[in-house]
């Protein structure tokens, strides 16, 4: 990522809001705006935001996905039908049998 010219101050940002925009569109790239050099926001296209936001998801479940094996490992687990049944009991609902 090239940030040295993917910068903007919030000034400049707000007085070319349009043409700012229309770059990330085509570049893909972020935009970021600064305020006294400091990072005040990212600016990104939809479809920018879109990979970032499936790549976080994917990030996500990969994690829980890790936790569970260690658990499975520690053997932090129990059968399916005995769990439902006691959170079904915890919550003061009836199963269906």
């Amino acid at each position: 990522m090239a940030r040295s010219t993917d910068i903007t101050s919030f000034t400049e940002h707000r007085q070319h809001l349009r043409d700012h925009i229309r770059k990330v569109k085509e570049t893909g790239r972020p935009l970021y705006v600064t305020t006294n050099g400091e990072t005040d926001a990212v600016v990104l296209s939809p479809q920018a935001y879109d990979a970032l936001a499936d790549k976080a998801e994917l990030a996500e479940s990969l994690a829980m996905i890790d936790r569970s094996m260690e658990d499975i490992r520690a053997g932090r687990t129990q059968p399916a039908k005995p769990a439902l049944k006691r959170i079904a009991d915890e919550l003061g609902l009836k199963l269906d049998r």
